[in-house]
C-alpha cells in the first residue's frame, strides 16, 4: 500500500488560494506559511507561479489577494472536490 508523502502542486496552489479568499483584507507572506505549512522558499516559488499566471495579486502592503480568475480556479477545485466525494 503506498501512502502520498508529498503533496501535489495542484493542491498547494488550491491551499493558497483559498487561504488569501478568506480574508477580505489577503493575507501576508508569513501567514501563507503558517496556513499552507511552506517553507520561505516554497512559498516563494508557488507564490511567483501564482502571481505570474494572474491568479493571486499582490498590494502595496504585500498583502496577497486571488484574482477573479484565481476564484474561479477556486470555486472549479471545490466543485470537483464535491463531485469526487
Amino acid at each position: 500500500m503506498s501512502t502520498f508523502r508529498h503533496r501535489a502542486r495542484l493542491a498547494i496552489f488550491a491551499e493558497i488560494l483559498k487561504a488569501t479568499k478568506e480574508s477580505r483584507k489577503g493575507k501576508k507572506k508569513v501567514d501563507i506559511v503558517r496556513i499552507v505549512n511552506l517553507s520561505y522558499p516554497q512559498a516563494d516559488k508557488f507564490l511567483n507561479l501564482l502571481l505570474a499566471n494572474g491568479l493571486l495579486r499582490v498590494d502595496s502592503e504585500n498583502t496577497y489577494k486571488p484574482t477573479e480568475k484565481g476564484l474561479k480556479l477556486i470555486r472549479a477545485f471545490e466543485s470537483l472536490n464535491l463531485k469526487l466525494r
